[in-house]
């Protein structure tokens, strides 16, 4: 089995000060191998840099999407869930404009940023790709996150190459996020996608970005750690891994856990996971503190995924 460089890099790495191109795991942690029974004191987790914004962010990132925008609980235990994962030591924040319609980003507004919008990194996402509807979403979404700025904006589901063309067009949302980000209401700028196709390729040579978001996880499906990952580490950006667990389809031969524990090996700057209940807040931040497993060890939890397209449909690979 062929083992991508930048993996075997991070690893050899993990325990050196930061430099452009590397991700640094936390320094308490000397080495994935020589600190096996060493774990983080409560209330830390592991903090890389998100490459050219060079801030510094949990590991983990609460992901703010469907599962945890419709979880039917009441106020007093969303506040408490907030408030555990700060507790927690998450400092990664993400939703989008779509999640929910709305009922996400207003979520947000209500239980996390009056209260810590000065300790987190905050990310929203919008799938409009005009001028005008970006600027038309920017002013809704800070208006429910009650916040002035955000500290990434991206550009929502690069998919398919008409986004991108229109997008970059006269009348293009492309244009919005450039000015957006130099009138300091968004830090910085970014695109997610689900496919390192044609439109994502073009997307990441013709956008000014900071920030990339992209599924990455044990089944290695789309190419991401052997194509984007060295272009993205040679520019700087700052990598953000979606889908690790592949919406919980993964999950069989091998444990939540151990998708986890595999995806922390990755040169990536922030695990973004879905928190829907304490259960999983609790869980992840738990393997996230424990030290990086060795490569030998990730690639064991990639071979015993046995991975099958054609057997296990990922249902974020759509079109």
């Amino acid at each position: 089995m062929k083992t991508p460089f930048t993996r075997r890099r991070f690893l050899q790495t993990a325990a050196i000060s930061s430099t452009a191109a590397m991700i640094p795991v936390l320094k308490s942690c000397s080495s994935p191998q020589s600190a096996v029974n060493e774990l983080l004191p409560e209330g830390q987790l592991p903090q890389r840099r998100l490459g050219r914004t060079n801030r510094m962010v949990s590991c983990l990132g609460f992901g703010g999407g469907s599962q945890w925008c419709n979880w039917p609980v009441k106020d007093e235990l969303l506040q408490n869930h907030i408030d555990h994962a700060i507790a927690l030591g998450i400092t990664y924040f993400d939703t989008a404009r779509s999640y929910g319609n709305g009922l996400s980003e207003t979520r947000y507004g209500k239980f996390l940023t009056p209260k810590y919008r000065n300790q987190i990194f905050l990310n929203s996402k919008t799938g409009d790709r005009t001028y005008d509807g970006v600027m038309k979403d920017i002013e809704t979404t800070l208006g429910l996150l009650k916040t002035d700025h955000l500290d990434n904006y991206c550009m929502h589901s690069i998919d398919k190459i008409e986004d991108v063309d229109t997008l970059l067009s006269s009348t293009g949302g492309y244009k919005a996020f450039l000015k957006l980000r130099d009138q300091g209401v968004v830090k910085n700028i970014g695109f997610s996608y689900h496919k390192w196709n044609d439109a994502s390729q073009k997307a990441f040579k013709e956008f000014d970005i900071d920030i990339i978001m992209c599924p990455m996880n044990a089944t290695r499906s789309n190419g991401n750690e052997d194509n984007m990952v060295p272009l993205a580490l040679k520019r700087d950006l700052g990598i953000i891994a979606i889908k690790i667990m592949g919406q919980n389809v993964l999950i069989g031969n091998v444990s939540g856990d151990d998708l986890l524990r595999y995806a922390m090996t990755l040169p990536v700057a922030v695990l973004n996971v879905g928190m829907d209940n304490f259960a999983s807040l609790e869980s992840c931040t738990e393997v996230v503190r424990q030290p990086v497993i060795s490569e030998a060890e990730a690639i064991r939890i990639q071979q015993k995924l046995n991975f099958d397209p054609a057997v296990i449909k990922l249902p974020y690979f759509t079109g």
